[in-house]
């Protein structure tokens, strides 16, 4: 682990916070392999991610694999109608939280309790007055789409929290939000976005509320849609761009596909810029620069977080003197040939496991094979 000290300095202890104005994350964060591994073992292996919706598996025995960085799992219904979820390649039970609006967050760890609670990074964000408008209860899955692209996540996440670019970038985001009015509040894992609408654009349905949820995923929610993204890195240069798109009870195929297609305009404009941008930092003609402490309080927000989390997790290796993935687990000697998996408390048998899935048990079956 020593080649690591070269991304952190000599310490391993996070460095205090700069004056302002902040420097952005050094390039070398957003090529290299290494730090793409601690990245794996610091945050995806053991930080809440916001997966899906509970409309995304409405029926019991309903089952979606999910990925992240490395990490397969299987969000699912029961045979109890309970939502659960669990790492493909050995139905070991990964944790759920159902949020008051019905979003889905999954956490890899291991552990019997996750060392990360999800109060820690995200208490009252589904309380925002602002959802007061929506009823999460009125709207269904309706489809997903999928971008694949050569870059990293985080310039995914730089990109989307600031919208400096916006203006030059989108031509079709001053038509549903006024960009002179836009700010974002940040606060522990979150990162809310705000834009006034005009009265015009209020009544074509684009009264929208955005976050942002670190590390890797958001929502837009308006009275005719939602929709889902998440940026699932596939190494330290790749990532793909996964939505899910749910449509409101009420929302007319006019009214639905106005705003459908206008994100995914805007989705792909931003695949563009962010493969651009990973042309010049794989080149090295970006080092590192600063950041405006207003204009893109978003991504400095997101890559504070980035830093402190990795850098502490890096600390935590240094002490042990190995690395350290919490999303790991170890089964007892014989316990594989056994064909059980632990939960933590007691074991289970898989057939058990199998049969409350219900009538998802061919689907469940063929994931874990």
């Amino acid at each position: 682990m020593s080649f690591l000290r070269n991304y952190f300095g000599t310490s391993a202890v996070p460095a205090k916070e700069e004056k302002k104005p902040i420097r952005a994350l050094p390039a070398s964060w957003y090529t290299s392999p290494e730090m793409y591994e601690l990245e794996r073992r610091s945050i995806f292996s053991r930080k809440w991610l916001l997966t899906t919706h509970k409309h995304r598996v409405p029926k019991n025995g309903d089952s979606i694999t999910y990925d992240a960085a490395g990490y397969e799992f299987v969000v699912a219904k029961d045979n109890n109608g309970n939502i659960i979820a669990y790492h493909s390649n050995d139905l070991f039970p990964a944790h759920v939280h159902i949020d008051l609006n019905g979003f889905v967050w999954v956490n890899l760890d291991a552990s019997e309790t996750p060392e990360v609670a999800w109060k820690d990074d995200f208490e009252g964000v589904d309380e925002q007055p602002r959802f007061k408008q929506y009823n999460f209860e009125d709207y269904s899955f309706d489809h997903t789409w999928d971008m694949a692209g050569d870059f990293n996540w985080k310039i995914l996440a730089d990109n989307y929290n600031e919208c400096y670019h916006c203006q030059v970038a989108h031509p079709d985001i001053p038509t549903i939000a006024d960009l002179n009015s836009y700010y974002v509040k940040t606060k522990d894992g979150h990162i809310q976005h705000y834009g006034a609408q005009r009265p015009d654009q209020v009544a074509k349905g684009f009264n929208i509320a955005v976050t942002y949820f670190w590390p890797n995923a958001s929502f837009n929610i308006s009275p005719n849609f939602f929709f889902m993204q998440r940026f699932t890195p596939t190494s330290p240069t790749q990532c793909v761009m996964r939505y899910e798109v749910y449509r409101h009870k009420d929302a007319t195929d006019e009214n639905f596909n106005l705003i459908s297609d206008i994100y995914k305009r805007i989705m792909s404009e931003d695949k563009y810029l962010c493969m651009h941008t990973q042309k010049n930092l794989n080149t090295g003609v970006f080092v590192n620069g600063q950041l405006h402490p207003e204009m893109e309080k978003g991504p400095l927000h997101f890559q504070k977080t980035v830093r402190d989390v990795v850098t502490e997790h890096f600390a935590k290796e240094e002490a042990a003197g190995h690395q350290i993935w919490p999303a790991k687990h170890d089964l007892p000697v014989g316990q594989e040939q056994d064909n059980t998996f632990r939960t933590g408390v007691s074991d289970y048998k898989v057939d058990t496991f199998k049969n409350s899935m219900g009538s998802g048990l061919s689907t469940v079956t063929a994931i874990a094979v």
